[in-house]
């Protein structure tokens, strides 16, 4: 019985009491202990744990850093110092540490001590690059520029490397806006390190977001490449982020050659130019690409001859353009008409279009271009030329030049929907029909806007309704089932008789779009906007109207109606409609703003509004420039 209380007694002296009910913990376990306090918010204690641990082992480095760490953080510099000190006697090759002192002499307004240790370190440590980068970085913490700059001459010397420690800089500089330093360092480290190239790239266009930087990034560059040519393809590429296309297209002109790298290269950039609707100049480069590269193969030549043709065609099928907040049903397959200025054959655009296809399918007969080219000749002929059976025999013979099968599927939707385009609504239900346990596909698209072309709107609900219990939420019409879905119900379903008469109204004018008869169609929506101005699609109606001025450039009549929209539950939409326009289309940036601070001050919790904040903030920057 008193070995066992000796034995007790013992223990509990070995155990170093604080608090009335916590203990000190030793052995291996101690430091796992103090960690989980430490990530608890228990630091007072963790730290006289790993005090106690140091007491008894003083080599024992876990326990050094996070007590270190712990007065860092909580800004006990001279515990944390003398803590360092004492760590050196023993451990004088712990170059880190070494560092680490100085930083905390410099935070504990003792700089001249931490630059005498740094300066102690700069002239007897630097044995090796790892010894540079560590000072290096010492200094950047602590915007030692001069000693920074100062250390990579030293380093460069040493190391016989005139881009030693250039990336560092550039990423300092650059993220301080001190372009001009950062620029200078990318130039250094791309005439010396090629492979650096796309890294330089990437930092310089990030660079030109902002626009104070345009004018010194195109000096710098422009001043480079006589002793580096590859920065042409840097300068290309930031003159096309700018907007100065015509610029870009000169250089890439100037850095083309014959190998198949740069073909697609100037493929991907005649592109890009069509994508921005930089049309001229995306037709001139497809007609550069065939003027210079000789030696193509047949299939190269069938994807240049495909985007000038596109190219041609965009030229007419001119979409909404500048419309940055408020679209017509963005991305939803039940609304993707789209108005066309049907243009005479005379038309040079239209001209060139059709006679370039026709030479596609002269030069390279039976290729695998051909299917294209006579779905391209189809969609010009339906939705331009409205010559639909012009369309359907091209449809028809591009099936037969063996299409893929996404192409087929597209041939066979757009077959469809000339009965849609020629008003034959029935005959477009009969072909859409969709067949038992079928996928829903752009085909149950033509089906449902065929029943509501027809007005069969009961049946259009009961076909939803079922196809919404079975859809895949991942399917890629989810969201626009869903959507027409709601339409109905909310202005049709739940409407009033004269809600039911105006929906019917608003589909017949979408009919009529369609059949590209737009002035009854205008006609149409007018009526519900005055004769059923109490109905729930009223608004929608009208924002159709300024969607449809816009189209037909009659932009002070768009604002108008935008604007008519102030007392509904569209009032947002029409602001921000109004301001585009004025923006946009009238290049008034005053009433625009006008707009704009309407909207932000009366529909505070629109979705329109954090987008059009920042936008308003580009937008005077770049007045405060002009000015």
């Amino acid at each position: 019985m008193i070995n066992k209380i000796v034995i007790i007694t013992s223990l509990i002296f070995t155990i170093k009491i604080y608090g009335q009910n916590e203990v000190i913990p030793e052995g291996e376990s101690a430091f796992i202990q103090a960690m989980k306090m430490e990530r608890s918010g228990n630091t007072e204690n963790a730290e006289k744990v790993y005090k106690n641990i140091l007491e008894r082992q003083p080599s024992h480095q876990p326990s050094y850093f996070q007590l270190k760490n712990i007065y860092s953080i909580n800004g006990d510099l001279e515990s944390g110092i003398m803590l360092i000190e004492t760590w050196l006697i023993s451990n004088p090759n712990d170059h880190q540490s070494e560092l680490a002192l100085g930083e905390f002499y410099f935070r504990n307004q003792e700089q001249s001590r931490a630059i005498e240790i740094w300066n102690k370190f700069s002239d007897t440590k630097l044995t090796n690059k790892t010894m540079f980068r560590l000072l290096f970085h010492t200094y950047v913490k602590f915007g030692q520029t001069n000693s920074m700059e100062l250390l990579s001459i030293k380093g460069r010397a040493k190391f016989n490397e005139p881009f030693f420690l250039a990336i560092d800089l550039a990423s300092y500089y650059q993220s301080r806006q001190t372009f001009d330093r950062a620029l200078r360092e990318l130039m250094i480290l791309v005439r010396h390190q090629k492979q650096y190239m796309q890294y330089a790239t990437d930092r310089i266009l990030i660079m030109s977001d902002d626009i104070s930087a345009h004018s010194l990034i195109d000096s710098t560059l422009n001043a480079n490449l006589e002793v580096n040519p590859s920065l042409r393809k840097v300068l290309a590429g930031f003159y096309y982020k700018t907007g100065a296309f015509s610029k870009a297209f000169d250089q890439y002109q100037l850095i083309s050659d014959t190998n198949n790298n740069k073909q697609n290269e100037w493929i991907k950039f005649a592109e890009n130019l069509r994508k921005e609707k930089e049309y001229t100049l995306s037709i001139k480069a497809y007609h550069s690409m065939l003027e210079s590269f000789n030696n193509s193969d047949p299939k190269t030549i069938g994807k240049i001859l495909l985007g000038l043709g596109k190219s041609y065609e965009d030229q007419i099928i001119q979409q909404q353009s500048g419309l940055n907040f408020v679209k017509w049903f963005p991305e939803n397959s039940f609304f993707n008409n789209q108005l066309i200025q049907s243009p005479n054959i005379d038309n040079a655009p239209l001209a060139n279009s059709l006679e370039h296809y026709q030479s596609i399918l002269a030069l390279l007969p039976n290729s695998n271009s051909t299917a294209t080219v006579h779905y391209r000749l189809a969609q010009i002929q339906s939705r331009i030329m409205r010559d639909f059976e012009g369309a359907k025999f091209s449809y028809e013979t591009a099936l037969k030049a063996n299409p893929s099968a996404e192409l087929k599927n597209q041939i066979y939707y757009n077959l469809g929907n000339l009965f849609i385009y020629s008003g034959k609504y029935s005959d477009a239900i009969n072909y859409f029909k969709p067949e038992l346990n079928e996928k829903i596909s752009n085909r149950t698209i033509g089906y449902i806007n065929s029943l509501l072309y027809n007005f069969e709107f009961d049946a259009g609900m009961a076909f939803l309704d079922s196809t919404i219990l079975t859809i895949d939420p991942n399917n890629k019409y989810f969201n626009d089932l869903f959507e027409i879905h709601d339409m109905i119900v909310n202005y049709y379903i739940d409407g009033t008789k004269n809600d039911k008469l105006a929906f019917k109204l608003f589909f017949e004018s979408e009919s009529l779009i369609n059949e590209y008869k737009i002035q009854n169609a205008i006609q149409l929506l007018e009526k519900i906007r005055l004769d059923f101005s109490d109905t729930l699609i009223s608004p929608l109606a009208t924002l159709r109207l300024a969607f449809i001025s816009i189209d037909l450039k009659e932009y002070d009549r768009s604002i108008q109606y935008a604007l008519a929209m102030e007392n509904t539950f569209l009032k947002d939409k029409g602001l921000a409609l109004a301001a585009e326009v004025e923006e946009n289309f009238m290049e008034s940036n005053e009433n625009a703003l006008k707009y704009y601070y309407r909207l932000l001050s009366e529909c505070s919790t629109s979705l329109l509004s954090e987008p059009i904040r920042i936008h308003v903030r580009k937008i005077s920057q770049t007045n405060r420039e002009l000015n």
